[in-house]
Parts: C-alpha cells; structure tokens; sequence
C-alpha cells in the first residue's frame, strides 16, 4: 500500500524538495517556542533546574547482566529511559528559555548515551549477558527510540551544540550512522516482516522511530529514497497483517506503539515529502483508528485482554489529528475527552517523543466535539465483542467478550473469556499482566498466573486449562437484533486433548438495559474430575444461596443445588498489578459441580441496580 503510492508520488523529488520534520520547530524558530502556554514553559524550566546539577546513574556491565542472571529488566531499564527523558527535558528547557544553561547537561548526557557498547536493552540482548561488540548491530524498540531522541535533540539544538562543541554534534552523527542508518540499510530483522513471518507493535515503533533518523541526518539523496522505500515495505507488511475488522490483538495499551506508531510513521512521512502519503481513506487505516474508542469502557479503563493493565492513556492530540485526516467525528470527541484527563499532563517522557513534542504546538481547537461511546460493536475478524446497555451513556453494563486463539501476540490463554462492568466500574475483570521479566518472554510464560485460563473467567475442565497454540475459538456466531445481542463460540480446541471435551459451546445472551446471561453447554468423553467455573472478582464477592454479590450494585445469580460457591482472595504481590488495580487483592470465584458427569448446562446471570 504504501510503498506503491509513495512510488506515485515522485518519492525522490519530494524528498529532495521537502525532507525534514517542518511540524517540530528547530531552536531558530523563536516565534513557535516564545508561542508556547506558559504552562508548558514553566514546566520544563522546572523541571530541567532540578536536572542541571544532577549526576546520571552509571550503567555498568553487571547491571545489564541482571537480566541474564536473575530476570530482573527493570533496574537496567530505569536508569537507561530516565537518561533518555532527561535529555528531551533539558532539550525542550533550552529552545524555551534561550539562554544556554542547559547546554553543558544535554553534552553531558549526548556523550554518555553515545559511549553506552550497546542501545539494545538486556531484554533484547540474544548476545548472552551482555552485547557481543563483533556481532551485526541489532536494532530493537529502544535503539531505534534512543536513535530518535538524538535525532529530536539534532534536530532542534544541532547548531547550537556545535557551538559548545563541534565534536559532540559529529558523535551523534558518527553513532546514528553505525547504530541505526547503515545497519537498517543493511540488514533485515526479526521485526522488519519481509520474510513473511508474522509481526507485531515492533514494525512500526522502530519504523517510526527510525524514520526520523533519516529525516534528520541522511544527507545522500540515493540512500535517503532507499531507506525511506524500505521503511515503507516493512510498515506495509504491519499494515497487511492486520485484519480488516482493524483491532489490535495485543490489546489497547499496544495500540499506543502499534498503530497510533503507524500514524506516527505516517505523520512524520507526510513532514518529509510535504504532504499526505493519501491513505487516510482506506477503510483499513479508518478501521486501526477507531479500534481504541470501541474498546473504551470509562476513564482510564479500557479491554484489557492480552498484555494490557486495567487502566490505560489514549494519545489523545495524536488521535484528534487522526480523527480529522479520516473524517471521524466521533474519534475526535473521543481525543477531546481523553484530553480532558491525565493526557494534560506536560511531562514529554522519552517514548513516542516525535508525537509528544507535535503535540505540544497543537492547538487545542475540539472542545466542542462528543464522544459517543458505541452501543454495540463485533470485530469480526478479530472475535472481540464489546457491548453496553445503550449508546452514547456509559451508566448500567458493559460487557466485553472474545473468541480468538491462543496464539496471538501478547496472548493469554483465554479464548471464550469475558468482563463485565457496571456504572464504568470493574466487577468481572481480567487482572491484566505483571511487570515484565525474563519469564515473561520464555518458554515459562504460561506459568504466570495471569496467563492461565484459570485466572480469567473460564472453566477449568477435567482438571485441565487451556494451552496456548493456534487452535481456538470454533463455530463463532454472533448477532444483534430486538435489543439484544448474542454471541456464542466453541471451546475445545482451546483445551488439551486431556480434558477429554466432546463439546464445549460458551454463549453470551446480553439484554440491553436487562441483563447479561453466559449459558454453557458441554459433553465430555469421559468425567474424570469436576467442572470448576473460574471467574475474576474486583471485589470480595459475598455469597447468599443462588445470588452472590458482585460488589456495590451487581448481582449474579447461578443454581446452587449444582454448585458449591467458594472465594479465593488473590494477594497483588507485583507493584505494576498493585499500582494499576489500586488496591491489594482480587478475587477469584469458582464454582465447583457437586456432580461429575458427561453432559451439563451452566448458565450465570449478571444483573445491576438501576441506579446506574
């Protein structure tokens, strides 16, 4: 797609006429920064003040090496983004305040950045415990957005820090052309999708991101064309991944780093030849955009199925330019809304740095623009069901459903899995994901209790839970008429042959303004062990015979002359699960048959107080 219409449009003609990044105004550029709200200005004086006396944490060799030794990515990493978000502080201080006493920290930090062996995080090392300096130069995530940030700081105080010194101005050069341009050129990688291997968030975070390297530094006309052509081959593989229905597999908050990091690629794209690329009428592209408004529950909370915490941002700006280029009122409400909240914060960060610093001279000119939440809405292709009890409110129930497979990027295994929340509060929940470590990403992966089927609100059947793998959700029929919507879907590939499952058909019968009913039906070739129905509480249920208690306003009702009820109380011992959850404990309720047998119907009804 992209490649072919950057053919239509002369790529190398428009590249040597407008190459650079003409939304970021450079420090020359007086007028745009003395424009900016004082806020803002006052902001990142502060903030770079307190860091023109500080002294960076080293990163020494037995740091990375942690990774390797005992799984730990964070303390690595901590120290290696707040080097990153440290400099785009005290970069953004100076083109504000002008007076060049923040030069001598943003040296300081260029050159130690520069000096660091490797910009790929232990994480990504396959190097062993720490970068094999003889093997070919890898670009992982945040090589390329280490690579980004220099290109940003080039970009806007180039000159400026060729005046303190000539020499650092050349490293950056020097250390963008060994560590991202000519090895890009070079290779290709694990993430690029040229060799027809199935990729994720990593094509079009690193595109984006090394894009911007090109745009700043690339000076021969031939190899600038050749590494914008190959950053355009690798976003269409993305692109040509992704199914029609538009969603995200790996769940909203990678939807900030996959396809809003598409968008990024496709602003930054439109800089460098001066003018759009003309894909925004694409129904696919319109389609990425509005996946994370149909996914949007209330606040901060959002679907959280595959690696995804309860609480998720939106980038907000980024998605009201969206929403303009596709036409999409309803996007550009919900940027407004979102904008309203936390995304007002100043804090610039490290991450996505080309779509934060274009943010901050956008004007904020959608205020007047709503948002109205969907009612209803299947991703087809994708199997994600989202649905609340009427359009434009986000009182009473939402209820989210999915089918899919095990083996999608960032899986859990939780084919046939649901939430339900009432009044945009969380009542049957997913719990999300802990802070990443080297099991995370390992063959282990499945041993993490967030992971597990029976850690979402799924059966457990003849002792067993799924398994990851491609086989999934089977038999998918979905509909909506009269005010009531269904889904229903058939588990058993999404078990081991061990469960012994004939048949295991879920179905979800959602009453718009009524109630949410989940009716199963299974036949299994032999009884072995009894059923145990799994469900993920936010709040302590409390049991009173067939109704239990969800929390301040929601019920469930089920039959207690076939199930015995019991509460497991789940200790939030990971402070990424603690943080996001805001409290210490979830709770897991299971509903165990006092009868083993072949063949069963369960059916669970969730209903809430109208209050709501």
């Amino acid at each position: 797609m992209l490649h072919e219409l950057m053919q239509k449009k002369n790529l190398a003609k428009n590249l040597s006429e407008n190459c650079g990044l003409g939304s970021i105004p450079a420090f020359e550029n007086r007028e745009s920064w003395e424009n900016l709200p004082e806020s803002a200005k006052r902001y990142f004086r502060e903030t770079a003040d307190e860091l023109k006396g500080k002294r960076h944490i080293a990163l020494p060799a037995t740091l990375y090496m942690d990774f390797a030794r005992i799984g730990d990515r964070s303390k690595y990493e901590s120290v290696y983004f707040q080097r990153r978000a440290d400099l785009m502080a005290l970069a953004i201080a100076e083109c504000v305040q002008a007076k060049g006493e923040y030069i001598d920290p943003i040296i300081d930090l260029l050159w130690a950045i520069c000096e660091e062996t490797s910009w790929v995080v232990p994480a990504h090392n396959d190097g062993g415990e720490l970068p094999d300096v003889e093997k070919r130069v890898y670009i992982d995530l945040f090589s390329a957005e280490t690579g980004a940030a220099i290109s940003i700081a080039y970009h806007l105080l180039g000159e400026i820090i060729a005046k303190a010194s000539p020499i650092v101005k050349r490293r950056m050069e020097l250390e963008i052309e060994k560590r991202i341009i000519s090895p890009y050129l070079n290779y290709s990688y694990n993430w690029s999708g040229f060799d027809g291997q199935p990729v994720n968030n990593w094509n079009p975070w690193i595109n984006s991101n090394i894009l911007l390297a090109f745009a700043v530094f690339e000076k021969d006309s031939a190899r600038l064309v050749q590494g914008v052509e190959k950053t355009a081959k690798s976003i269409d593989a993305f692109i040509n991944g992704y199914k029609p229905d538009g969603a995200c597999d790996e769940g909203p908050s990678y939807f900030g780093v996959a396809g809003a990091s598409m968008f990024d690629y496709l602003e930054t794209l439109s800089d460098m030849i001066g003018g759009d690329i003309g894909v925004y009428d694409d129904e696919l592209i319109k389609n990425m955009a509005r996946y994370i408004y149909r996914v949007h529950i209330d606040a901060d909370y959002f679907v959280n199925f595959a690696d995804c915490p309860v609480r998720v941002g939106a980038p907000a700006k980024l998605l009201m330019r969206v929403g303009e280029a596709i036409k999409d009122e309803n996007l550009m409400g919900f940027a407004s809304e979102m904008l309203s909240d936390s995304s007002k914060t100043r804090a610039l960060g490290y991450h996505t740095v080309y779509r934060n610093i274009k943010s901050m001279f956008q004007k904020e000119e959608y205020a007047g623009k709503k948002f109205a939440p969907p009612k209803v809405h299947w991703f087809a292709e994708t199997q994600i069901l989202t649905a609340r009890d009427s359009e434009r409110t986000k009182a009473g129930i939402f209820v989210a459903a999915k089918g899919g497979n095990n083996a999608e990027s960032h899986n859990h295994n939780d084919v046939g899995h649901f939430i339900l929340y009432s009044g945009g509060k969380p009542v049957v929940v997913d719990a999300g994901v802990e802070t990443y470590t080297k099991k995370t990403f390992s063959p282990r992966r499945y041993d993490i209790w967030t992971m597990q089927s029976c850690h979402h609100n799924l059966p457990t059947i003849n002792g067993h839970d799924q398994t990851a793998g491609p086989k999934g959700a089977d038999q998918v029929k979905y509909a909506h008429e009269n005010n009531v919507t269904t889904l229903s879907m058939q588990l058993k590939g999404a078990y081991p042959e061990d469960a012994k499952i004939e048949s295991y058909v879920r179905e979800f019968v959602f009453e718009h303004g009524k109630s949410l009913s989940v009716r199963d039906r299974y036949s299994l070739k032999r009884c072995e062990a009894p059923l145990v129905y799994n469900l993920m509480c936010a709040n302590r249920p409390t049991i009173c015979g067939d109704k239990i208690l969800l929390g301040e306003n929601a019920e469930m009702f089920f039959e207690s002359a076939d199930f015995d009820a019991g509460v497991e109380e789940i200790e939030l011992t990971d402070a990424r699960l603690r943080g996001e959850w805001r409290q210490d404990y979830l709770y897991r309720l299971q509903l165990t048959e006092k009868e083993m047998k072949n063949e069963g119907k369960i059916t669970v009804n969730f209903r809430v107080n109208k209050c709501n």
